[in-house]
């Protein structure tokens, strides 16, 4: 166990399946790599949340969220307050995701 909890929202969750499901109509393989690389994000997330670095490709908070990107082409947005951590967005890369974005 880390020394950070991790919470991962509702919307993020959803946001995963969705991808993972997507992606697997295409590649069985490649679904499960993706469900693999984001349980090596919480384990990470759970460790230490801030060797990630901040998120400032879009109009966020300054300072509040920071990304860990995984599988090549995903990124989990978070933000840390106290000893939790809060995994708010799973955004595929390769769309426009201006509407995905945690508010």
């Amino acid at each position: 166990m880390g020394r950070y909890a991790v919470i991962v929202s509702r919307r993020a969750d959803t946001m995963l399946v969705r991808h993972t499901r997507f992606l697997a109509n295409v590649s069985v393989p490649a679904a499960k790599g993706l469900i693999k690389d984001f349980e090596k994000v919480l384990d990470a997330l759970e460790d230490n949340p801030f060797q990630f670095p901040v998120e400032t490709d879009y109009e966020l908070p300054p300072g509040q969220y920071r990304k860990a990107l995984f599988c090549k082409r995903y990124k989990a947005l978070f933000a840390i307050e106290g000893d939790t951590v809060y995994l708010d967005t799973v955004l595929d890369c390769r769309q426009n995701n201006a509407k995905n974005l945690p508010t």
